[in-house]
């Protein structure tokens, strides 16, 4: 009877343990008082929300203290690099803590920040009005965790956030939520592009990219801008414009190693796609994804995926050799037809499984990294797609390669080009898009009513109309 009363107490006072270190999820209110919402702002249905963790479930709530537990989200630890640890020790600048993003779910708010090498270190969650005035009483205590995220529970009435090292810290300028309540995600495919960075142009990149990847299914394209000229902004303005991209310019008061960001855009857009997109790819502008199935798309693949527990699916690597420069500029129809990249770069290396990529289940993931999921969440499992089906084909430079131009000496390569059919299609549209954005009509002056300038000392239009373009 006492044995059975000893191991009765036990069980109890592990489990009492386990849901004061879980399921709070190492967070805590900081105020006694109760929250004083404002009779200033109109709370909408779907901001009546309070949570007091972070977690939707026990299971997701022991996977995350296992994962912090085994130190899954160290950023040196998970990058996939050739070089050796000790060449990153010390290279991340320690920045201000400023907001990158912040984003409302069903059951928790996820804030991403500039800050790095912060993981596992105590911040407090801070809430505020439509007036962005604080909820006193709202604050909690959380964790960063995985890198540069903080997730945060739900806050009646709470439409913008900040995050603090500390509660008497002025917390930066407030961030407002950006909704991802939805009961089915608004796209099936989406893709992540890492930051853009370099001299290189990227107006044609850019254009074949979104276009490829419209043709093999997907319907939105989130894009991070560390650096872009005025020229290749005009392009991305105007997919903007159209409602098929998101824009998030990285800005941060301190220099940074270009490939830092890319570590950062990766949190960022693995929250920025939870319940908006279905099925997220992570991969680069000079990346495209390929299905080598005949008589299918890359939507066709993902869509028998539904109803399994497939979560994240690895691509083989096809690397292309890049030999040629890239347009500064438009000129023609024919030098498009002549210059992207899918017809002019035809010469590959063998499938491969170093350095590939991975399309997620944004919201069954719990750890991203840039090649491949770091954690799934529990019940779900990862899977390696045939390259007889899909690859990756990598357009890698020759010329200007920051890692080194050399790589296909020791790869043994062969022509493969993609068939004329369709880069034929591809040039088509590639072309309409490129020409409603930089080939301009002059203006008719022999239309434009004379007291329209005169009267109001204006210089001749058409004196002037060029130099703004």
């Amino acid at each position: 009877m006492k044995r059975t009363f000893r191991i009765c107490l036990v069980i109890t006072l592990i489990l009492l343990f386990v849901y004061l270190l879980v399921i709070v999820d190492y967070g805590e209110f900081t105020s006694p008082l109760p929250i004083i919402y404002s009779n200033q702002c109109h709370i909408s249905d779907w901001n009546h929300v309070e949570t007091h963790s972070i977690s939707p479930s026990f299971r997701n709530a022991m996977s995350r203290h296992l994962w912090m537990t085994l130190d899954l989200s160290r950023e040196v630890s998970n990058l996939h690099s050739t070089l050796s640890i000790s060449h990153f020790q010390g290279s991340q600048n320690y920045t201000q803590l400023s907001l990158i993003g912040a984003y409302v779910y069903p059951k928790y708010i996820s804030i991403t920040i500039n800050s790095q090498s912060m993981v596992k270190q105590s911040v407090y969650c801070r809430y505020f009005d439509c007036k962005r005035n604080e909820l006193v009483g709202s604050e909690w205590k959380g964790v960063i965790f995985p890198e540069s995220v903080v997730h945060c529970p739900r806050r009646k009435g709470a439409e913008f956030v900040s995050v603090t090292e500390e509660m008497r810290d002025e917390p930066p300028t407030p961030m407002k939520l950006k909704y991802r309540i939805y009961e089915r995600p608004v796209h099936n495919l989406s893709i992540c592009v890492a930051a853009f960075y370099g001299n290189e142009p990227k107006w044609i990149q850019i254009a074949e990219f979104i276009e490829h990847h419209k043709m093999e299914g997907a319907t939105f394209f989130y894009f991070h801008i560390g650096h872009i000229s005025s020229y290749d902004r005009r392009i991305l303005d105007e997919y903007q414009n159209s409602g098929d991209i998101e824009v998030k310019v990285l800005q941060e008061k301190y220099e940074r190693p270009f490939y830092a960001w890319q570590l950062i855009e990766i949190q960022d857009c693995h929250m920025r796609s939870k319940y908006h997109s279905k099925w997220t790819a992570f991969i680069d502008i000079d990346e495209r994804i390929h299905t080598t199935e005949k008589n299918k798309t890359f939507i066709d693949i993902l869509n028998e995926l539904d109803g399994t527990n497939v979560s994240e699916i690895k691509m083989p690597h096809v690397k292309v050799v890049k030999n040629g420069e890239t347009p500064p500029k438009y000129e023609n129809s024919e030098q498009i037809k002549r210059e992207i990249f899918t017809r002019k770069y035809t010469k590959t290396a063998p499938p491969a499984w170093f350095a590939s990529k991975a399309v997620i289940r944004p919201d069954r993931i719990g750890i991203m990294s840039i090649h491949e999921v770091i954690a799934l969440e529990p019940g779900y499992k990862s899977i390696e797609m045939d390259s007889e089906k899909l690859t990756f084909r990598h357009y890698k430079d020759t010329l200007h390669r920051v890692s080194g131009n050399d790589w296909a000496q020791n790869e043994t390569i062969s022509d493969n080009p993609i068939s004329s059919e369709y880069t034929d299609l591809l040039a088509k549209k590639v072309i309409e898009k490129v020409k409603f954005v930089y080939e301009k009509v002059p203006a008719n002056c022999s239309t434009i009513p004379v007291y329209m300038t005169s009267s109001r000392y204006f210089p001749d239009p058409c004196d002037k109309m060029l130099l703004t373009w």
